[in-house]
């Protein structure tokens, strides 16, 4: 017996032992080839770990056989995945690169722009998040609002007490201004305007723009105050993740993303159930969040035909049902005199993209796009017990078609195109007697022109002319400089102008559950029309192995000329008209951001000053629900690959309210930690861990009836939550 079980043993042995390996590696600076000491790298499919030291050498024994992933990060310079087959073939040390932070800016792509330039040689001052998303994702998965809460300049205003709906603020103004594009395809707005965020899931995005001021000539009416563009994953690597995720208020989270490139072609795709029980936080039988269940699925198809051609086609399917207001009702009991306050919003969206690029040579693209969206919603309110349920419902049909043509040159980019844009309402005849639907075709034709003067200057130029049918032209010139003072110094001014097209959908008509709005006239009511104007300074500095400074301070400036107002007809028809004011709006103020790292440490924060006001009639008023004076901020401690803690806050200073009273100021904190052992993700965030809630200062129910309906949310209803998970990369 000895004779068999000693040798089988020692060959165990033997095997065991020959499948660990050792790696060695020089980590360097990409440009001057200098040894980077402190530098962390860690195996992605393991707990082994290691930092260079004062020679750039890193050694990590007992490396499994096999392929193996090698994460590799410093501060000041891009993280970066290595790939290693083991046994390696060649024993000798080998080389790795990181790019540092002011090149790897450099790399970023921003789309926003259509022109396609790198981040830091882009005149139009556009603001990207990347790693951000992951952070966010953790906290939560179901929709993207979290993400843009956190983003200097940005406002997620919540617009319902009871059924948390949102829309997202820019620069002081309404969330009806700030357009939202999906991959550069106008996919929300009109009668989804309040839904969009809170339906958007960020676990398939790589890329967030935010272009803030009039951006009407990029993509058309509607982005007044700025554009946010989410932009989704390709199948550039393969990627299977599953994320599960709770919170002790009653979320309940089941998510997957896969992304995997065969050949000459590939496919991501999104799958997401997403459950909140109602939860009641201050007892006052009101929600503070709705019941919610929501459904995503989201796939999407690439094909590469060769390195000149390509084509991408997806779609979104998205089914929700949320509903909040008096708890008793929500769990099915009976209304009655006391209980009868209800608001259900039942939701379903499908829409397409298609997307189809072909260079001729090197310096051309023709690229020729289409979207088509259908969205249904059935909205109703119960707001007395006396008027009883009213219902709202229909079904909005959109579709923008485009074709663009680029010719790249140097460093000059010629961009012109046309597009055709449907947005078509139709109401469901329920109990209005009067039916509110919206026609809108819109005719576009642009061209814009980036071109360097030096190495020192360089200009983007625009000219946007829409047809809006049956009513009549807009002409919307552009223009952005960028000032490269010097490799780290970089002033960038910029102008444009904006229209919104008069529509019932917009905040003051959500709270009233559209309850005897009538149509918009189109003979007496125009288009909202705008002008402003950024300027900022941005400076980004790496010093010595282990800082770096990016700071930016931006100038901002908005008029909204005459825009939409909602009045009753007669003090007391209860008939409601929207209207274009007898004055106009106007936004100003500065944002300041500032970042700072240091070895495995990175410092954040942003402040916003805003001074927006109404001027109608002769008269002067704060825009209501804009803190003049914002800070946000975290400190992030991170080891890719092992650990990710972070603590967060937010200062809001009071805010003007309809009823001619302010709110107080309020600061908010949060907390997240995640631990990576392998494949597996563990983590957990608590959010607003003070406490504060809104119902602090004092209820919620408000006039006329005595109910949530019409009263403003100025700070969080919800109080503290806790939020925890598990990932599983595969």
């Amino acid at each position: 017996m000895k004779r068999i079980v000693l040798p089988v043993l020692a060959l165990l042995v033997f095997n065991a032992a020959h499948s660990q390996n050792t790696f060695r590696a020089i980590i360097k600076d990409s440009t001057t080839k200098e040894v980077l000491d402190g530098a962390s790298a860690s195996l992605k499919a393991d707990t082994l770990y290691s930092v260079t030291n004062q020679s750039g050498e890193i050694v990590i024994s007992g490396v499994p056989d096999g392929r193996q992933v090698f994460v590799i990060s410093h501060v000041g310079y891009q993280t970066k995945e290595f790939v290693f087959n083991f046994p390696l073939p060649d024993t000798a040390t080998a080389e790795l690169l990181l790019v540092a932070v002011a090149e790897a800016l450099d790399e970023v792509v921003v789309q926003g722009t259509r022109s396609n330039r790198s981040i830091a040689n882009t005149p139009t001052r556009v603001e990207v998040l990347t790693e951000e998303i992951d952070e966010a994702a953790t906290m939560d998965p179901s929709k993207v609002a979290h993400l843009l809460t956190h983003s200097t300049g940005i406002q997620v205003q919540q617009t319902s007490a009871t059924s948390n709906t949102a829309n997202v603020r820019i620069q002081g103004l309404d969330g009806r201004y700030t357009q939202i594009l999906k991959d550069g395809f106008p996919l929300y707005g009109g009668f989804s305007g309040s839904l969009s965020i809170m339906q958007i899931p960020p676990l398939d995005l790589r890329q967030i723009e935010y272009i803030k001021g009039g951006a009407s000539t990029l993509y058309g009416g509607g982005a007044i105050s700025g554009l946010i563009n989410l932009i989704s994953k390709e199948p550039t690597t393969e990627e299977t993740l599953i994320h599960l995720n709770a919170s002790h208020i009653g979320a309940f989270d089941v998510n997957s993303f896969v992304s995997k490139k065969t050949g000459n072609s590939g496919f991501t795709l999104l799958a997401q159930r997403n459950t909140h029980k109602i939860f009641d936080a201050d007892k006052d039988g009101y929600s503070d969040c709705p019941q919610l269940t929501k459904y995503n699925f989201n796939p999407k198809l690439f094909f590469y035909f060769s390195d000149r051609t390509r084509l991408s086609a997806g779609a979104t399917f998205t089914n929700e049902k949320r509903q909040g207001g008096d708890v008793n009702l929500v769990n099915n009991e009976a209304t009655t005199s006391d209980h009868y306050y209800k608001e259900v919003n039942d939701i379903s969206r499908i829409t397409t993209q298609i997307k189809f690029d072909h260079k001729p040579d090197t310096h051309q693209t023709i690229t020729v796009r289409n979207s088509f969206n259908i969205f249904k919603r059935s909205l109703s309110i119960t707001p007395s017990f006396s008027l009883g349920e009213y219902r709202f419902a229909g079904k909005q049909l959109s579709s923008f078609s485009e074709a663009t043509y680029s010719n790249r040159k140097d460093k000059n980019i010629f961009i012109a195109g046309m597009n055709f844009y449907t947005d078509d309402f139709n109401e469901t005849a329920l109990q209005s007697a009067i039916l509110r639907n919206e026609d809108y075709k819109t005719l576009g034709t642009f061209v814009n022109y980036t071109f360097d003067i030096g190495d020192k200057l360089a200009i983007e130029s625009g000219l946007r002319t829409d047809y809006v049918f049956d009513e009549k032209w807009y002409v919307l010139p552009r223009i952005s400089v960028l000032f490269k003072w010097t490799k780290n110094l970089t002033t960038r001014v910029g102008s444009g102008m904006g229209y919104r097209n008069a529509s019932i959908f917009n905040q003051e008509a959500e709270l009233l559950g559209y309850r005897n709005v009538m149509p918009v006239d189109k003979n007496t009511t125009h288009a909202e029309k705008s002008y402003g104007g950024n300027i900022d300074i941005g400076y980004k500095v790496t010093l010595g192995e282990n800082y770096f400074i990016h700071f930016n301070q931006m100038f901002f400036y908005t008029y909204l000329d005459k825009p939409l107002i909602l009045l009753q007809t007669t003090p007391s028809s209860g008939v409601y008209n929207f209207m274009n004011a007898i004055g106009y709006t106007r936004s100003a103020g500065a944002e300041t951001f500032f970042k700072f790292g240091f070895y495995d440490f990175v410092l954040f924060v942003g402040y916003t000053y805003t001074n927006a006001t109404n001027h109608f009639n002769n008269t002067k008023a704060d825009v209501t629900l804009t803190p003049r004076h914002s800070l946000k901020g975290d400190l992030l401690y991170a080891i890719p690959g092992k650990w990710r803690i972070g603590v967060d806050y937010e200062f809001k200073s009071s805010q003007a309210l309809s009823n001619g009273l302010r709110s107080r100021s309020f600061w908010t904190f949060g907390a997240v930690i995640e631990y990576t052992w392998k494949n597996y993700t563990l983590f957990g965030n608590v959010e607003n861990y003070t406490n504060l809630r809104q119902t602090d200062f004092g209820s919620l129910k408000s006039a006329p009836y005595n109910t949530p309906q019409f009263t403003e949310v100025w700070a969080p209803l919800d109080g503290i939550v806790f939020n925890y998970g598990l990932k599983i990369r595969l």
